[in-house]
């Protein structure tokens, strides 16, 4: 309990408010009263977020007994109810991301960002133990840790160096009030199994077992930050473009391949890496090793493509097919955009100046045609876009989706980030129109 103190104590509380998110269980309802106990001396205002799960018919009167505390102790009070469930049925994923979407809300209200949980020893282990009989990252056998960032804001966790019984003990030798949720006895959820079936016997190796475990996730983050570090350094020498050298990637160790290739997946699924585990990972690797032309299949319509040496990870929807307008900006089907810059340095091929005299406007962006020619900058004659995109080692699977920029008139003004046509102007020229593939 002297940690858990420390670490309070310890802590640099640099907003006015606080965040503490509140079930009403034995943790929260114990963490909620240690920081009460601290807020005169911190000049701290407390705001207890709750989230109505509707999944317990004890649920409104657990929520107004919280209210109930709140407004005795001077505490701000902030409730949302889950109202429907997915096909009417719980989910546990569902009401993780709601409580947390929640929890951000009630942060950026009262400008702060930090957000106390009740995560404590016990929750630790459990988390580690089904990582590791699930699979998982490096990171993610860690469990979490005591201070972390998730969704731009700061998660701290001071329970974490004390045990549930520990908690209750604490709760029930002073009388305060908590709500029980019964059906953390219910044996449906995988934790819940952990925590009944697995935990005691660990306990009963060692009744401090919960130290070495907090000891382990210390040495493996440790690890994990080091690694990460050094691959970042490389990160860019290997990946460009969002296209991986086959050759240097497979030049480097393998647990630098292992965080390349979770950094670079974590950028194409912009951080929603759930449905993409170890195993698919050492499917890549394996697959470059090879430097066969070759594909894989992703969770999510994506799909990884190995050709010309190269590796890229695309959202692929066989046989899609798209003509867009657009005046200012646009979103494609492969997750980029071209949009209209106002001034920009750049003067690769991921960037066209253009006179708008030249052109008919609006601009159109297309998949490619039988038959489709342009008139490539620098070069003399027409070029069919087929053999622009053969040169220019464009895998057949991309070819089908690549983007394609014309006028109203149907002239090819552009291929973004492969080849400009003559409509592109020079910076000392005269053009009034940036168009930009990022």
């Amino acid at each position: 309990m002297q940690k858990v103190y420390e670490f309070l104590n310890n802590f640099n509380f640099d907003n006015e408010y606080i965040v503490v998110a509140t079930s009403g269980g034995p943790d929260s309802m114990f963490l909620l009263n240690l920081l009460i106990k601290l807020r005169e001396k911190l000049s701290l205002k407390i705001v207890v977020a709750h989230v109505h799960h509707n999944h317990r018919k004890e649920s409104d009167e657990e929520a107004t007994k919280l209210q109930d505390f709140c407004n005795k102790n001077n505490l701000i009070f902030e409730m949302k109810k889950i109202n429907e469930y997915p096909n009417n049925k719980f989910s546990e994923e569902f009401a993780r991301n709601f409580r947390y979407n929640f929890f951000g809300d009630i942060l950026k209200k009262y400008n702060t960002d930090i957000l106390f949980t009740a995560h404590h020893a016990d929750d630790l282990i459990e988390t580690i133990l089904m990582r590791i009989t699930r699979g998982s990252s490096v990171k993610g056998y860690t469990g979490f840790s005591k201070i972390s960032m998730d969704r731009g804001y700061k998660i701290v966790r001071p329970l974490i160096y004390i045990t549930k019984s520990e908690i209750e003990e604490y709760m029930n030798n002073n009388n305060m009030w908590y709500a029980v949720d019964v059906s953390n006895e219910s044996d449906v959820h995988t934790r819940n199994r952990f925590r009944k079936n697995i935990l005691p016997k660990l306990k009963e190796e060692n009744s401090n077992v919960h130290e070495k475990f907090i000891e382990f996730s210390e040495k493996i983050l440790l690890v994990d930050e080091y690694v990460k570090k050094e691959s970042l350094k490389i990160y860019n020498i290997i990946v460009k473009d969002n296209i991986i050298d086959v050759n240097r990637f497979n030049e480097l160790d393998e647990i630098m391949k292992i965080y390349i290739l979770e950094e670079y997946i974590k950028k194409i699924y912009k951080n929603n890496i759930v449905e993409i585990s170890y195993k698919h990972i050492r499917l890549i690797i394996d697959m470059l090793l090879t430097k066969e032309d070759s594909k894989i299949d992703l969770p999510n319509n994506m799909k990884g493509i190995l050709e010309y040496n190269k590796f890229k990870i695309i959202n692929y929807i066989k046989n899609i097919e798209y003509d867009y307008t657009f005046y200012d900006k646009i979103v494609l089907p492969n997750g980029r955009k071209i949009e209209i810059d106002n001034d920009t340095l750049l003067t690769s091929n991921y960037v066209i100046h253009l006179n708008s005299k030249d052109i008919k406007m609006p601009f159109h962006v297309r998949t490619r045609r039988n038959g489709d020619k342009m008139i490539v900058k620098n070069m003399s004659g027409v070029k069919k876009v087929n053999d622009i995109f053969t040169n220019s080692k464009i895998s057949k699977e991309l070819r089908d989706i690549y983007p394609i920029v014309t006028d109203d008139d149907n002239n090819i003004i552009w291929i973004p980030g492969i080849k400009k046509s003559n409509f592109d102007r020079k910076k000392d020229k005269k053009y009034d129109i940036i168009l930009k593939y990022i």
